[in-house]
């Protein structure tokens, strides 16, 4: 029997935890903005850089990387690296598109200029 995630698991986790003021454009030429419902996460990611007090021990930085997940079936095409996203009233331009192979996808961003 098979499941039917996009049904089952990601349409109700969108209703419940998703933001409805999510804006995706495609980069084609002449796309139209598409209203979707997504999950945006603004956290932080730690990283380790060698060499910061003479090679002797890592230094510690840490960086926004904010994530948008999606809900595939919601996109009249496939998101694509170049497409941006608005959310709040930030734009951000797709870094990554990570399916999951389930229907939904994590979509790395990148802060546009603005």
């Amino acid at each position: 029997m098979a499941i039917d995630w996009d049904g089952l698991v990601i349409g109700p986790c969108m209703q419940a935890f998703g933001d409805d003021t999510v804006t995706w454009t495609s980069a084609a030429p002449g796309a139209q903005p598409v209203a979707i419902t997504a999950i945006f996460d603004n956290g932080f990611r730690a990283f380790m850089v060698e060499g910061g007090d003479g090679g002797m021990a890592p230094d510690h930085i840490t960086a926004s990387t904010p994530i948008l997940g999606v809900q595939l079936s919601q996109f009249p095409t496939p998101p694509l690296q170049g497409d941006t996203v608005t959310v709040g009233g930030q734009v951000y331009l797709v870094n990554e598109v990570q399916p999951d192979g389930k229907g939904a996808a994590h979509l790395q961003l990148i802060e546009a200029d603005g």
